[in-house]
């Protein structure tokens, strides 16, 4: 058995075409070891388990698990790789690889209609290493309504770690406004960055109201690059008082501050500037009266906006590596003439 799966891993690996580093062969065998326990314990039934990637960064990603009739996941795409165990087929639908064709399918599965399927209600999200022995899974919960309101998956995002259960702060999305959309994916993008805008989310789980206020500089959010300093101002007025067991949303954008963008590099310069925003946006916001720094959760969205000095959308871009989903999904939904 265990040198049939070596065999069945072996050929896929050749028939996907990606070159992936050893230590990730290892994290999808953890990552179906975690699945297999919700196989072994009845809770999903059917031959082929789903993940489907959701958030990615360079140490870690974050799945979605659920049981299907079929090799390929609800979300309309065709999987990216496909692992056999047994007579249960792990299917993974991943962010940075391409699909695989449905003849590709046919040789792993005997499936040849590949078409939609009927996936399984119960729904579990998994947060995993790339390069370490961890990861966290939890049930999808009807209560929770965003991915970055499980705890549990926090180490798998990346930014600061909230100290604290009941109030934390993501930087959700970031966008980017140019004095020309034509430069987006100009080697000479680092000039034409008028400014970034986005929102940022900030929830209160404790039973008082918190009161936000700017410090003593007047000063909320900033992203931090060595010396270099990027100022992020609210739409919103302060104070803001968030109540009990609430959240809100504040919609931020930097203030004017072309050298802070001109010091990136020229080649990546989105990708520069996103890890950037990932690793290094902190607030500065006083907390019921309190001075507080507080480095932010980010969701690692795998796209953003181009939008013009109105905040009107222009493009949706993804970013390096990922693959434009909605495209792939179109072709499921396309009207024949």
């Amino acid at each position: 058995m265990y040198k049939k799966g070596i065999v069945v891993f072996s050929l896929l690996w050749l028939l996907s075409g990606c070159i992936r580093k050893p230590n990730d062969v290892d994290m999808y065998q953890r990552a179906i070891g975690y699945a297999q326990t919700l196989v072994d314990s009845g809770y999903i039934t059917d031959n082929y388990i789903q993940f489907c990637e959701l958030q990615t960064n360079t140490s870690s990603s974050i799945y979605s698990i659920f049981g299907s009739n079929g090799p390929n996941a609800n979300c309309t795409e065709y999987p990216s790789r496909i692992i056999t165990v047994g007579d249960k087929c792990f299917c993974f639908t991943e962010l940075d690889e391409p699909e695989l064709s449905v003849e590709q399918i046919y040789r792993l599965t005997n499936v040849y209609d590949a078409g939609l399927v009927i996936r399984s209600n119960d729904i579990w999200f998994l947060g995993i290493s790339k390069n370490e022995n961890a990861g966290a899974m939890v049930k999808r919960s009807p209560d929770i309504d965003n991915l970055f309101d499980y705890s549990e998956l926090w180490p798998y995002f990346s930014g600061g770690q909230p100290e604290r259960r009941d109030f934390y702060m993501w930087l959700f999305t970031h966008d980017i406004v140019l004095s020309d959309p034509v430069y987006l994916e100009s080697d000479s993008l680092k000039f034409h960055i008028k400014k970034i805008c986005g929102d940022i989310y900030v929830t209160n789980k404790t039973n008082s109201p918190v009161v936000l206020s700017p410090d003593s500089l007047d000063r909320t959010f900033i992203v931090a690059n060595g010396s270099d300093t990027l100022m992020l101002s609210l739409k919103d007025s302060l104070p803001i008082e968030i109540p009990a067991n609430h959240s809100l949303i504040l919609r931020y954008k930097s203030k004017e501050n072309s050298s802070f963008f001109q010091k990136l590099p020229c080649k990546n310069t989105w990708m520069s500037l996103y890890k950037l925003l990932g690793d290094s946006t902190f607030s500065l916001l006083k907390i019921n009266g309190e001075a507080k720094t507080i480095r932010l959760l980010h969701g690692d969205p795998p796209f953003s906006y181009l939008r013009d000095d109105s905040d009107e959308f222009l493009k949706e871009f993804w970013n390096e590596g990922i693959f434009d989903k909605e495209q792939r999904r179109q072709r499921f939904w396309r009207i024949r003439e």
